[in-house]
């Protein structure tokens, strides 16, 4: 064998030993992140044909069409929808055992259709929610839901995944670049460079799949929760559920941002699941299980 066909046999083992490498690393993380603590308030799973005509119901659903509205009074509006929303979320954030249940709202007259929960105890709900709802039960719906990311604890859990998905991936990669670089002909300076990068690389890889691991998963429970959030508030359920073909109409998600499966449910489950926890809810009396 002449050097030239030396090195691109090198060249290509090197490269199928990084693509191994990348395997392992992420069902390894698949793995270890497996033991996160993963959300248990969940509705019933929806069957096919529920998901079927939720989609067709969807497809049937006009676009949002966005309306003017007074700053002043599309605030009153969130603020008494929250005032009436909290004693229920709360009671229903003690039951679930979280200690912080208060929450600071905030309204932004951004036009943007967007909602989050952000730090310790904020909410923020923007114009654009009010601009696109056509009833009080559309805004309560995505009211609740935010407050159900705070009371399932989901900003803290999302932290603590990206941590230790950063803090597996490092480890991963790093022992993984030790061993390819073992014995490879690189010098000290190379191999502890090499092993550094792939530490990096693995960090950036894991925090990711830790922070993304049970988003949806949360999604589905914010949903779950929102429903008996609503019921507990006197809203009717029922009422706002047009929220979530008009969201997925739109190609958004509640967050304001464009929808994606490596975030957010499928839209029609959303909605089937919606339809599902409230059948529950109808069937329990409303009594949170």
């Amino acid at each position: 064998m002449n050097q030239s066909t030396f090195n691109q046999a090198r060249h290509q083992c090197v490269h199928a030993s990084r693509r191994r490498s990348a395997l392992v690393t992420a069902s390894l993380l698949t793995l270890l992140l497996g033991a996160c603590a993963t959300p248990v308030h969940l509705s019933q799973p929806v069957s096919e044909a529920a998901v079927a005509q939720a989609d067709q119901e969807i497809r049937g659903t006009p676009p949002p069409h966005e309306r003017r509205l007074n700053d002043r009074a599309a605030e009153a509006k969130v603020r008494a929808i929250f005032n009436r929303l909290e004693p229920g979320a709360r009671d229903l954030c003690y039951q679930m055992g979280e200690d912080n249940c208060q929450w600071d709202l905030r309204y932004s007259n951004d036009p943007a259709l967007n909602a989050f929960a952000a730090g310790a105890d904020t909410i923020v709900i923007q114009k654009g929610v009010l601009s696109y709802a056509d009833s009080e039960e559309e805004i309560a719906m995505v009211i609740a839901h935010e407050m159900a990311h705070h009371a399932a604890n989901h900003i803290s859990e999302t932290k603590m995944n990206a941590m230790s998905g950063a803090l597996v991936g490092g480890l991963l990669m790093g022992a993984l670049g030790a061993a390819a670089t073992s014995g490879g002909g690189y010098d000290s300076g190379q191999r502890s460079a090499r092993i550094t990068d792939s530490a990096l690389l693995g960090a950036g890889v894991g925090a990711v799949i830790g922070q993304l691991r049970y988003s949806k998963d949360q999604e589905n429970e914010a949903d779950y929760l929102a429903a008996y959030i609503l019921e507990r508030g006197g809203y009717d359920p029922r009422k706002a559920r047009t929220m979530w073909a008009k969201l997925a109409r739109a190609g958004r998600t509640e967050h304001g941002e464009r929808h994606s499966f490596d975030t957010h449910p499928d839209p029609a489950e959303r909605l089937a699941r919606w339809d599902e926890t409230v059948r529950e809810m109808q069937a329990y009396g409303g009594r949170f299980r």
